[in-house]
């Protein structure tokens, strides 16, 4: 029983300590934003429409932290189109690329992005340990005497999900249709 209930306890403690470690880097990224913002601004004056949305939902993504996990995953998901529709925009406009600062900022956004899915994965990793013991015999039945619940996996939003069992289109220069 002890041996189990250790068992239990540490599963339980790595699945919180992966999620602490996606907020980490959740907190990273929307830290950076403002600082992109700030930096694009300077460059074009006229699209105080795009900062001002993605400063918004950067902030719902801040308040979501402290949250249940499925609010931070819609937040996210609603911070993740704001920035791709940002980048977009930047692409379609080499002025505000050309700025050093904008390009560093982006480098390091597309870095953090990187470290926030390695988090994802650790916590949903740890996840699945925790609720496999959680469904198991004997140790489940350890685990109603503590009352532990099975932790949520940190998913992609319904948008992403359907995008990404999609098939990209990649055109390639001289392919043929």
């Amino acid at each position: 029983y002890i041996y189990l209930q250790n068992r239990l306890a540490a599963a339980k403690n790595a699945v919180s300590n992966a999620y602490a470690g996606i907020q980490i880097q959740l907190k990273r990224r929307h830290d950076l934003v403002p600082a992109l913002v700030d930096a694009v601004r300077s460059a074009i004056k006229h699209e105080e429409n795009l900062f001002d949305q993605i400063l918004a939902v950067r902030q719902e993504a801040v308040t979501a932290l402290d949250q249940e996990i499925e609010k931070v995953e819609l937040a996210e998901a609603s911070l993740t189109q704001g920035l791709r529709d940002f980048f977009a925009y930047a692409e379609d406009h080499p002025e505000i690329t050309a700025t050093q600062n904008i390009s560093e900022l982006q480098k390091q956004l597309e870095e953090t992005e990187d470290q926030i899915a390695a988090s994802r994965r650790l916590y949903n990793g740890n996840v699945e340990r925790f609720n496999t013991q959680l469904d198991a015999i004997p140790s489940n039945w350890v685990a109603q005497t503590m009352r532990l619940e099975k932790a949520p996996f940190f998913g992609l939003s319904a948008k992403d999900a359907k995008s990404a069992a999609q098939m990209p289109k990649i055109d390639l220069p001289g392919a043929q249709s």
